[in-house]
């Protein structure tokens, strides 16, 4: 009886979901969500070329500076949101292994580190996916004076966590007030 009423609710609530704005029925989190087979499919073939790429790297590319970042952004109602997607491409670390992957965002400047936010630690892959939403609640004005600054570390326990690639976006360019969703390539840190 129970599994029947949850069954109805679950139903209407999907329904009513597919029939909201575009933005929203079409977002990546909708398609993530619900539709698991073509993501499962898509995550084998990349595990497939992940484990041919891993076989032609050699030991100078281990530790080198590439990859992506997939971000998106957007200020509404009093808050500044920012989505944490994926990283792909990272290099494996110079020990031959995957990183233990994890973002760091700042609103730079930022002396006293308020604005600083982090994923969870993603383990053992160059293509980790966080799917995070980090949250600003500031006004639209101070915002524009700041730099969205996206740090990629890799976690480790025992030693100092490793750079793996940053990006920085001056937001005083770009109208906050409609989503942003790009691949950014990861850089080094500017001083």
């Amino acid at each position: 009886m129970l599994a029947e009423k949850r069954y109805q609710e679950v139903s209407s609530f999907i329904t009513s979901l597919f029939k909201c704005a575009d933005e929203i029925a079409h977002s990546d989190l909708v398609y993530t969500f619900f539709h698991p087979l073509l993501r499962d499919q898509q995550y084998s073939e990349e595990y497939a070329k992940k484990a041919k790429d891993r076989k032609g790297v050699s030991k100078n590319e281990a530790g080198r500076l590439k990859g992506q970042l997939k971000l998106s952004f957007q200020f509404s109602k009093g808050v500044f949101r920012v989505m944490v997607y994926h990283v792909r491409d990272l290099p494996l670390l110079t020990n031959g292994q995957e990183p233990s992957t994890y973002v760091k965002v700042y609103l730079r400047p930022d002396t006293s580190k308020e604005t600083k936010r982090k994923t969870k630690v993603v383990r053992k892959n160059c293509h980790p996916s966080f799917v995070e939403m980090l949250e600003y609640r500031m006004a639209l004005e101070v915002i524009q004076e700041k730099s969205l600054q996206a740090t990629v570390w890799n976690y480790d326990p025992l030693q100092e966590n490793e750079f793996l690639g940053c990006v920085e976006l001056p937001l005083m360019d770009i109208d906050l007030t409609k989503e942003t969703t790009e691949w950014y390539p990861l850089v080094n840190l500017t001083r």
